[in-house]
């Protein structure tokens, strides 16, 4: 008996019995979802149907080998067997069956499944200054070890020009280099790195960036499930409008009672806490 389970306001099935068990076991079902089996007229709690299926009469057991009837013996072969007039044997007539009614299609047939109005997640939003300082703390995560190279790049100047006493328009030229490869890293950084670090690290299990972390926040979707990667990465994008002009769009979150940011809106990711 196959037991269909409304689940998102989507008919999953049929399934067996073993099977919503099982899956009951794991997590995929629970006993408050709507639920049909064949004999019921209406969708009911799945507790209530498999309640329903204990009391229908279980099918008779498959017959062991032993319980089988012996085989019978096998005709001897055709060079053997007297000749004998085969008659064919009758064609049996084939009626028709009595077409079906609507009614007893309707009846027939599972009822639509009532519609299940979405309501949203209550979610405990982070709040801005957490957000802040996350946002703090990564940038110094991404952006701190360039500031050290790109000092001790110029301390490897000064010292070089001491040394060899280098005369101004070298020293010039030392530097006029270390400041275009100083400006490559950071652009290097803000349009590569970050993306890849702010993405792959919201779309994990950790659901959340370094200084996420250390704040005790995450990102989900409306649900409050893990976001995918493709998710995560047009939420990243969506900051570079956050920050025009002004970051205007980190601002609004300050104005909005879920604490959204417009690359939040743009996403439909929320920042809650863990």
């Amino acid at each position: 008996m196959g037991i269909t389970v409304l689940k998102h306001n989507v008919p999953w099935g049929p399934f067996t019995r073993t099977q919503i068990q099982d899956g009951l076991a794991r997590g995929d079902f629970t006993l408050q979802y709507l639920a049909h089996a064949p004999g019921l007229k209406e969708w009911l709690p799945l507790g209530e149907v498999l309640h329903f299926i204990e009391r229908e009469p279980l099918l008779p057991p498959v017959p062991a080998a032993r319980d089988l009837p012996p085989i019978p013996p096998s005709p001897p072969p055709p060079e053997l067997q007297e000749p004998r007039l085969i008659q064919a044997p009758p064609v049996p007539v084939m009626s028709l069956p009595p077409p079906v009614s609507a009614e007893a299609r309707r009846q027939a047939s599972p009822p639509i499944a009532p519609p299940v109005p979405r309501t949203e997640v209550q979610l405990d939003t982070a709040s801005f200054f957490r957000r802040a300082i996350a946002f703090t703390v990564d940038c110094a995560v991404l952006f701190v070890p360039i500031i050290f190279l790109f000092g001790l790049g110029a301390l490897t100047v000064e010292l070089q020009g001491l040394i060899e006493r280098s005369d101004p328009e070298s020293m010039r030229q030392e530097w006029l280099l270390l400041d275009r490869d100083f400006h490559r890293l950071l652009l290097l950084v803000a349009l590569g790195l970050a993306w890849i670090y702010a993405a792959s690290l919201e779309a994990s299990p950790w659901q959340a960036t370094i200084g996420k972390l250390w704040v005790g926040i995450k990102v989900t979707d409306a649900e409050g499930e893990r976001v995918s990667f493709m998710r995560a990465t047009g939420r990243h994008l969506g900051k570079f409008l956050s920050a025009l002009p002004c970051f205007l769009g980190f601002a609004v979150a300050l104005f909005s009672s879920r604490g959204l940011t417009l690359h939040d809106r743009l996403a439909d990711t929320r920042v809650i806490r863990k």
